[in-house]
């Protein structure tokens, strides 16, 4: 018997959802309130972190710390290898499958990131023991990326969250992950505990996250996985050649800082990495809200192109704007930035960080267009406009660190983000021209800039209160001048 042929079952399963929401014109009222939701979210995330680390630094430590971040470091590469996109996948493939298709998927993909996640905790222990890492940090491996296990199984969890547009409950998942853990690593430090009850930290905050999403999706999507190898293997076929994109992405990205260390002087080093580590925080950003989109795209991929076409425009337009603005403010306000994060002792960091701010106009484009791509199944466009980027981030960090320093480095890397989202264009424009984005807000935002520009430049004040200040001109502007879509402000204003 087919899927078809199945008779109706009594009870509320995943294809009974209200997914089709993203065939209404409801669909991207809530996806624009998602991201304004998405970003508050990571804002709180920010702030709970910063009121719980320094506690647990001083409480650890310089040794035990180092080991912490260590194990961190070692963890973060299992997921990015493990991810291998596929929860942006997993989105993609529940928007466009049929009703009856979509519970087996998300039940194969729940096992296969089982699966997936578990050999690569494994590998990563055995590996770090046989370096002859200290048994803390090979323990720490081990636990956390238990920890880790969890997470990303949560993860995929959340697929028919972001597909019904449920943008509220994935947003406070986020708070309540970063509240427990921030709460767990005070009550440690209150408990006098040693490090290894900091790494179990990370495995209760994701039993807590899996459990509440359990809760919230109870009756409405599977909660057993499946393996089954076949089913695996079409979605492991399907993930690959994104999942090569995607690494090659994170390469491009940080390249810059590996090869810092070797051309360049460790002073040096040290003052790009202080711009680095801030403009790596403000760029998940563009991630953030661009995401709340993605669901839409991915319907109007493969149902409609005009209807694709228009979201494209709308969140190009949104992406310009949101770029200039978040840019305008690190660039007016790099002086405070830096002074809040690394001290008097970088203040050669602050031109760094104002021209690395500069690329986070291309990093919203870049997105924007990653996404589209993603949603077309343009995979090879995505690689392309990645190895391009990568090419360029090697090159000019070769080129200019040697003689410019942290400065030429900085140029390189908004280099490659410029490049990484004109090469993205350029495919996106090559293999559906009918996609190709109208440039007329463009104009509006730099009336805005040069409007905020000019005021910044003749207002006496500090960087902190000019920040401000610019970030309201030139908001007003583009409210003046409408480059902010009506669309969006009737979204957030909840007006039809």
């Amino acid at each position: 018997m087919s899927v078809a042929d199945e008779p109706e079952r009594p009870r509320t399963n995943v294809a009974d959802q209200p997914e089709d929401v993203l065939d209404t014109g409801e669909a991207g009222g809530r996806a624009i309130r998602g991201g304004a939701l998405f970003t508050g979210a990571y804002v709180v995330g920010l702030l709970l972190s910063i009121a719980s680390v320094p506690f647990m630094i001083r409480h650890l430590g310089v040794v035990d710390y180092g080991y912490y971040v260590a194990v961190s470091a070692v963890v973060f590469i299992i997921g990015g290898f493990t991810e291998a996109g596929l929860t942006n996948l997993g989105i993609r493939e529940y928007s466009q499958l049929r009703p009856g298709e979509r519970e087996p998927f998300l039940r194969n993909l729940v096992g296969l990131r089982l699966m997936l996640t578990s050999i690569g905790v494994a590998i990563a222990t055995a590996v770090t023991a046989l370096a002859g890492s200290p048994g803390i940090v090979v323990a720490g491996v081990a636990i956390t990326g238990l920890g880790l296990l969890v997470q990303l199984t949560q993860a995929t969890y959340t697929v028919p969250l972001n597909v019904q547009l449920r943008m509220g409950w994935i947003s406070i998942l986020g708070v309540i992950r970063q509240a427990t853990l921030s709460g767990l690593f005070i009550l440690l430090v209150v408990l006098n505990a040693g490090l290894t009850a900091f790494f179990w930290a990370n495995v209760a905050t994701g039993v807590v996250v899996v459990v509440v999403t359990l809760l919230v999706l109870r009756g409405t999507a599977p909660l057993l996985p499946a393996f089954h190898s076949g089913a695996w293997w079409r979605i492991l076929r399907e993930t690959l050649p994104y999942a090569l994109a995607a690494a090659v992405g994170l390469i491009y990205f940080r390249i810059a800082v590996v090869l810092m260390s070797y051309v360049s002087t460790e002073e040096e080093t040290g003052i790009f990495s202080a711009a680095f580590r801030i403009v790596e925080v403000v760029g998940s950003l563009p991630w953030i809200l661009v995401s709340a989109g993605f669901p839409i795209l991915a319907r109007a991929a493969r149902d409609d192109e005009a209807r694709l076409g228009y979201a494209l425009q709308k969140i190009f337009e949104v992406a310009t704007v949101l770029g200039a603005f978040i840019a305008l403010g690190l660039v007016v306000g790099a002086p405070f930035a830096i002074e809040v994060v690394a001290g008097d002792d970088f203040e050669e960091s602050v031109p760094v960080l104002r021209l690395q701010a500069a690329g986070l106009v291309t990093s919203f484009l870049m997105v924007t267009w990653t996404y589209a791509l993603l949603s077309l199944r343009l995979y090879r466009p995505l690689l392309i406009a990645n190895a391009a980027a990568a090419v360029v981030a090697i090159v000019a960090t070769l080129v200019l660190a040697p003689t410019l320093g942290a400065e030429g480095a900085a140029v390189a890397t908004v280099a490659a983000e410029a490049t990484l989202a004109g090469v993205s264009l350029w495919g996106l424009s090559r293999s559906r021209p009918a996609l190709r984005p109208e440039l007329a807000v463009v104009p509006k935002v730099l009336l805005a800039l040069a409007v905020a520009t000019g005021v910044v430049l003749v207002v006496p004040a500090s960087s902190f209160v000019l920040s401000l200040v610019a970030g309201t001109v030139y908001a007003v502007v583009a409210l003046v001048t409408r480059a902010v879509p009506e669309e969006a402000i009737n979204a957030l204003l909840r007006r039809t």
